[in-house]
């Protein structure tokens, strides 16, 4: 085949083309040749004669017997729309080029492609998300009203407990008005990470900054989570920087909100050790601040395979946790939420059995410290000065450690706390005790560990007189052991 056969082989195959309109035109507008899916989409037979102007007339037109577009460009991609043999139209994307007649024999090219299936599934795609939108804006709305609605049966159920607890109570009907208090507060927490997710998909949380006492705002986180921290027999250390301004410009509840969800889960999920609470200043730059949080335990650890759960919603990273610890996986969605609407991101470092550290960072701003009361420094509950690197790097390993001073406290504030717990009945409580002596022993000898596991069973049966003589027995092992370490 000769290189001409060759060329006129391919132009057939142009003009052959099933989904392209190609059109060859004269001066004057005329088509002189077309592809055969032209008569095909526009409606024409073949015989009948064809003008550019007419078939394109949106953006073609005849100015002194020449052809010419209008306001679109030559050598391009644009949509337009074009004309059918009965009138009707159809959206296309054209392209037009005008040539050299004396090489080519003709005075324009151009090829249009239907486009009419591609506009109407995009309509329809346009259709379905304003649909779905409408639907999970409906839905943000139902659970919206739902929760608010819970809100009022709760808090009174809550209001009835609390008032029963003022009256006289045998210690087992006292028990159980404190589980009904306990679980109000629970749905409480959880009716309010409902609302509060519901919210933030729905966009109408904002954030709103504002002056406020940032060693007040510490002061007060600390003293609302020591009571259930000491309830575990666990430690809860603030330190904050020095160099942090005491008055700044933030959203004051959002960040108490992101602490409480961190310090909650620390404590939900640590039986023995330490939640560290650190707070120092990153960047200032004029009046703008970056405050970095670290909120660090000795609890059950993630492992690194679990860590994208982590910030989904209704999620936990695994499945018994919510059976032994309850909630409803939305408190680290929505701190992550939160601190990215104020300016920040979060971190999570984590080892199965080693404890967690999550950080977070916000944008705030200085403000003038010279219109408000300041905390006199010797009432705060956190500690205020440098945070070295030391001090960051304490392992829950090396705080607790059978005979060391620290421990020895620890141990005897447990055995308070338990002996109480004994005395009322309260055997749940006492079980949480009975744990957590248990762990601190259990690096010792394994006579103390088989005592703090008996002394466990034995709460757990509600043995009182038992749990008394086991308790006495266990004091006086540790007591043992105490002395040889002095020795």
């Amino acid at each position: 085949m000769s290189d001409l056969e060759q060329k006129v082989k391919r132009y057939k195959t142009l003009l052959e083309l099933p989904d392209v309109m190609v059109f060859f035109f004269e001066e004057d507008g005329y088509v002189s040749e077309k592809s055969t899916f032209v008569a095909k989409q526009l409606e024409y037979n073949e015989e009948d004669s064809l003008y550019m102007h007419e078939i394109f007339r949106s953006v073609l037109k005849l100015d002194n017997g020449r052809v010419s577009l209008t306001d679109k460009p030559e050598g391009e991609r644009f949509e337009t729309v074009a004309y059918r043999k009965n009138q009707t139209c159809i959206t296309v994307v054209m392209y037009i080029t005008f040539l050299d007649k004396s090489d080519t024999g003709c005075y324009g090219m151009c090829y249009a492609q239907n486009i009419a299936k591609q506009k109407e599934k995009t309509k329809e795609l346009i259709y379905a998300k304003v649909e779905a939108e409408e639907a999970h804006k409906e839905r943000n709305e139902l659970v919206a009203n739902v929760t608010h609605e819970l809100r009022t049966p709760v808090n009174g159920v809550m209001g009835l407990a609390t008032n029963l607890l003022d009256t006289d109570l045998s210690s087992e009907q006292r028990e159980s008005v404190e589980i009904i208090k306990q679980c109000c507060t629970t749905m409480i927490k959880i009716i309010n990470n409902i609302l509060d997710y519901s919210k933030l998909q729905s966009g109408k949380f904002t954030i709103e900054n504002e002056e406020f006492s940032f060693h007040r705002m510490m002061d007060s986180l600390i003293k609302v989570n020591t009571p259930q921290v000491e309830s575990k027999g666990i430690k809860l250390i603030c330190n904050v920087s020095d160099d942090i301004p005491d008055m700044i410009i933030g959203d004051e509840l959002r960040l108490t909100q992101v602490l409480n969800n961190l310090l909650s889960n620390a404590i939900k999920f640590t039986s023995v050790g330490q939640i560290v609470v650190n707070v120092i200043k990153t960047v200032e730059i004029d009046e703008e601040l970056e405050l970095f949080f670290m909120v660090i335990d000795s609890g059950i650890g993630i492992a690194q395979n679990e860590m994208d759960k982590l910030f989904k919603s209704f999620s936990q990273v695994d499945a018994s946790i919510t059976r032994r610890f309850g909630g409803t996986g939305l408190g680290l969605n929505i701190v992550k939420d939160l601190v990215e609407m104020m300016g920040g991101n979060v971190n999570v470092e984590s080892e199965k059995g080693k404890g967690s550290t999550f950080s977070f960072s916000i944008r705030v701003k200085r403000a003038d410290a010279s219109n408000t009361d300041i905390l006199e420094e010797s009432t705060y509950s956190f500690n205020l000065g440098s945070i070295s690197q030391e001090d960051e790097e304490v392992q829950p390993s090396e705080i607790y450690k059978l005979g060391s001073a620290e421990n020895i406290k620890e141990i005897n504030a447990n055995m308070e706390k338990l002996v109480i717990c004994i005395e009322m009945e309260n055997w749940d409580r006492a079980n949480t005790f009975a744990e957590n002596i248990k762990q601190l022993v259990a690096e010792d000898t394994m006579n103390l560990k088989r005592k703090a596991f008996r002394l466990q069973m034995t709460v757990r049966k509600g043995a009182h007189e038992d749990a008394i003589k086991q308790y006495e027995e266990l004091k006086e092992a540790i007591s043992e052991v105490f002395n040889k370490e002095e020795g």
